[in-house]
């Protein structure tokens, strides 16, 4: 064979197969709820958010609720007719093209490698503090950064039920634990009693940073797509995708704003400052009202964090795998394994580079910014798919009308321009003028990274041209092939 003819040999060829049928209902729900990782968003941002919103943190996590379900239903939609392993790489190739899908998945992987980057270093910083009680041995950050990430990801090598099994044991941990504190508090009626004051939209100066306040709570949703990679091994998965997609979306935002109801009236609507200038608020909550549970207040921040790593690599290293069975990247990542049969490879490949950063970024500057910039620029890659994957409903709702089919106008149009509405807020939150350095490097970041996805599309195109061409339907694999059950 000529190598021109290697170029264009078959994507597949020499991939291996995940397991079909592999997994329920709950298999397909639980790495989205465990990646959301209510307590970890919780304990490390509701205290920020209170600072930018005031008592009103309840009522902006219950809108973002609403406008993050818009987003979910587009996935859930698109999952039930396209059923894959390449997610939302596989509906945008179908719905807008895959010079398109392409370029947004490197974005969004290149994202999710730099977001975690940055949480790896604040995990590591975090147990050397709390569980080491902060030894004074060089590098001990950079070491136990490195352990934590080989410990997160042998769970998603091992096999799915096994990472699904552990994703489940922590993330019951977390919450139970979570709600314990909360129906507690409640039961006890707070500081100075119950109030309704936490869902009433603030007045006069506390008005002008809310809408900040909204970019940490659409994010704090950040994963919810976990269950759709899943479809190749999940049993029916038209109806168990989407029902995975949106009911993580709607348990995560009832906890949000039920927990943080409860967090805001346990320091006492009057006493918001001091909530926001608490370190771990949760902890304060818990040594005066279940003294019991704040002795485990690291253990459950641990088991969020761990639960969401876990549910985060298996999500993502099936979304390279699509890929790279594809041939959009290196064939070499669809490698899986002959025992577990897992992507073993992309798995790595997704893993390895965010600790490389993590370790390297601690040698610029401090952990604490670290986590800050890395954690903040990556995500945007994330929303960038999020808004993109609502705009690509809509291109397939015009699709299906040409054709004869016709869907419902509120579902395939009206709820993913709410969605992007929504979305729109935590960019411009995350973009806007006049921030601190080196968050004002943000915008000139973002269009560096959008600018990487648009050169390797374009790299592509030269090279494996017919590669391209075929992505749709190389994305989808089996399940989906020669699927019209609309």
């Amino acid at each position: 064979m000529s190598t021109k003819q290697e170029s264009e040999a078959p994507a597949t060829q020499g991939a291996g197969t995940l397991r079909h049928g592999e997994i329920g209902l709950l298999g397909v729900l639980m790495p989205g709820l465990a990646q959301v990782a209510p307590a970890f968003n919780l304990f490390f941002t509701a205290g920020v958010m209170a600072g930018l919103a005031g008592a009103s943190v309840p009522l902006v996590f219950l809108i973002s609720l609403v406008g993050m379900v818009c987003t979910a239903a587009s996935l859930a939609l698109f999952s039930g007719v396209y059923p894959s392993a390449g997610s939302f790489l596989t509906y945008i190739a179908r719905a807008i093209g895959p010079r398109t899908s392409v370029t947004v998945g490197v974005i969004t992987l290149l994202g999710y490698i730099i977001a975690f980057g940055g949480i790896y270093i604040f995990v590591g910083q975090y147990i050397v503090q709390n569980v080491l009680n902060n030894p004074h041995i060089w590098g001990i950050t950079q070491i136990v950064t490195i352990v934590y990430g080989i410990l997160v990801v042998l769970p998603v090598v091992l096999g799915l039920k096994f990472g699904v099994r552990t994703t489940v044991v922590l993330y019951l941990f977390e919450v139970v634990l979570l709600l314990a504190l909360t129906f507690t508090i409640l039961a006890k009626g707070g500081a100075h009693g119950l109030s309704a004051a936490p869902f009433k939209w603030p007045s006069g100066a506390g008005t002008k940073d809310i809408f900040v306040a909204f970019s940490f709570a659409v994010l704090a949703f950040g994963g919810f797509e976990a269950a759709a990679p899943l479809a190749e091994e999940t049993r029916n998965p038209r109806r168990s995708v989407p029902f995975g997609v949106i009911g993580t979306v709607v348990v995560s935002g009832v906890l949000y704003v039920f927990c943080s109801y409860a967090l805001i009236v346990a320091f006492g609507t009057g006493h918001i400052a001091a909530l926001a200038a608490n370190p771990n608020p949760f902890q304060a909550a818990a040594k005066t009202f279940l003294p019991a549970l704040a002795p485990l207040i690291t253990w459950i921040f641990l088991s969020s964090v761990t639960s969401s790593y876990v549910a985060a690599n298996t999500q993502t290293s099936r979304v390279i795998f699509a890929g790279a069975r594809g041939g959009l990247w290196s064939r070499t990542l669809a490698a899986v394994s002959p025992r577990f049969r897992t992507p073993w490879a992309a798995a790595i490949a997704f893993v390895a580079p965010s600790i490389l950063i993590a370790v390297i970024s601690t040698a610029f500057t401090d952990p604490g910014t670290a986590v800050g910039l890395l954690s903040t620029f990556g995500i945007l890659g994330l929303i960038l798919m999020y808004l993109v994957a609502n705009v690509a409903l809509i291109v397939q709702w015009a699709k299906f009308r040409r054709t004869g089919i016709h869907k419902s106008v509120w579902a395939w149009v009206v709820v993913p321009v709410i969605g992007v509405l929504v979305l729109a807020i935590p960019v411009w939150g995350d973009l806007r003028p006049g921030q601190p350095k080196p968050y004002s490097y943000l915008p000139g970041l973002t269009l560096a990274l959008i600018a990487a996805g648009v050169i390797y599309m374009l790299v592509l195109r030269t090279v494996r041209p017919r590669t391209l061409e075929q992505a749709a339907a190389l994305l989808e694999g089996e399940v989906a092939a020669g699927s019209a059950a609309l």
